[in-house]
């Protein structure tokens, strides 16, 4: 009896344990939090097949580990520097989430950092993260690595050359994914980084940002 009793108490725990958890899941998979700036709280989505939806348990890493987003693992913090610097909720006139997943930091002009993307209630959380030391955010595989070259990649000065700060379309991209971010140094000069929209979304050079809203060629 008392080991029946028990059994129900775990399992109530369990459910109010998954109820609490307000992540939005759209994939299984682990997820971290974009609400804990101490990287210790995750997401795991699981898919319910008896209702066709995705169930969301929250976790927290044990001790002095953090999540990985790129691994998707706890890992000692050692290995992975925890550097979540903001995570709200922004307007479509100021995103550049336009898709669940990781896009460029515009904002970065040493591809260090990168934003994490996640669509909740129709509005997108952004949280900007840093790659870890000596490792760059690559956007072709949306990935911190080490081996990718920033100043080669994503400076393109021979093909584009800057004259004010800002976002323009690379006129030589027949589908408008690509387009360049122009930062001014602090000697007066310009340098230009290529990004590639993520997922279906194209740059639109009107309202400078990458949306799904424009037709390219338009």
């Amino acid at each position: 009896m008392e080991q029946k009793s028990f059994t129900i108490v775990i399992l109530v725990l369990a459910c109010s344990w998954q109820a609490s958890a307000a992540y939005n899941c759209t994939s299984a998979g682990r997820y971290a939090d974009p609400d804990d700036t101490t990287c210790q709280i995750y997401y795991l989505c699981v898919y319910d097949s008896s209702t066709d939806t995705f169930l969301s348990y929250e976790y927290e890493c044990p001790t002095t580990s953090v999540f990985n987003p790129n691994s998707a693992k706890c890992t000692d913090s050692s290995n992975y520097t925890c550097n979540v610097t903001s995570s709200n909720s922004t307007s479509s006139n100021s995103s550049v989430c336009t898709s669940d997943g990781y896009v460029a930091d515009p904002d970065s002009t040493n591809c260090t950092s990168y934003i994490e993307c996640v669509e909740v209630n129709g509005t997108y959380i952004e949280t900007t993260y840093t790659c870890p030391n000596s490792t760059y955010f690559d956007p072709n595989t949306t990935l911190c690595e080490s081996d990718y070259n920033c100043t080669t990649d994503d400076s393109d000065s021979d093909t584009f050359t800057c004259t004010s700060a800002g976002r323009f379309a690379n006129s030589d991209d027949s589908t408008c994914k690509t387009y360049y971010l122009c930062t001014e140094l602090s000697n007066g000069t310009y340098v230009a980084y290529n990004y590639t929209c993520p997922s279906t979304s194209v740059f639109n050079p009107s309202s400078q940002v990458c949306t799904t809203s424009y037709t390219c060629g338009s």
